[in-house]
């Protein structure tokens, strides 16, 4: 079975663990707009774009471009070059949903890392067609995508329902749900305060401009 993090020394709640196999489960199945192979590669992408390494996948050289773009450069990502990859060819939805898979692979990584064990080997791709599900409600706002129903991090991955979900869902194991986020006296091993501190720290260290 998929992350078993056998090497870890440090304890994994079972909480944690099962949404890091549902994780992987929503990896490799066919997603909204990408096939389960598409999502693969993208993961394998930003997994190279770490080390500057090529992944040798068969991807498209627009989705190459922003599955290692959001992993290794998302500080240098602009309106305009979101722009420019519409132009050659990949949608708006398409873009979002290799932002979704980017993010939450790296989430993965960093948490398997964290506990001392080995980055998991990416699963087998199912096969299957993408769901094509549009969200009609979001509009063109002050962000690099369209959101709905408002700007922010909250609503980032509106535009393919299923990557916003897919996020709360490991945010809510990995961070807090939305409900605890409210709750400034939330407290699991650390205190709010602590968890704040040590998220702004990283964020400053990866240049996160939000």
């Amino acid at each position: 079975m998929a992350l078993e993090l056998e090497a870890a020394v440090l304890p994994v709640p079972d909480g944690v663990r099962a949404e890091l196999r549902r994780e992987w489960g929503r990896l490799a199945a066919p997603g909204t707009w990408l096939s389960g192979e598409e999502r693969v590669a993208v993961a394998r992408e930003a997994r190279a774009a770490r080390t500057f390494a090529d992944a040798h996948t068969e991807l498209e050289p627009v989705l190459v471009e922003a599955a290692q773009s959001v992993s290794a450069a998302a500080n240098l990502i602009t309106r305009e070059w979101v722009a420019d990859l519409l132009t050659r060819g990949m949608t708006i939805e398409q873009y979002v949903e290799v932002v979704g898979i980017v993010s939450r692979v790296a989430a993965v990584d960093a948490y398997v890392r964290g506990v001392g064990s080995a980055e998991e080997a990416l699963p087998d791709s199912e096969p299957g067609e993408p769901t094509r599900r549009r969200n009609i409600d979001v509009r063109p706002r002050a962000a690099f995508v369209p959101t709905d129903p408002e700007d922010g991090a909250r609503y980032a991955l509106s535009a393919v329902p299923a990557e916003e979900s897919a996020r709360d869902q490991l945010h809510a194991q990995l961070y807090l749900s939305t409900p605890q986020m409210a709750d400034l006296t939330h407290q699991n091993e650390l205190s709010r305060a602590q968890m704040e501190l040590l998220a702004a720290r990283v964020s400053f260290l990866n240049d996160c401009f939000y």
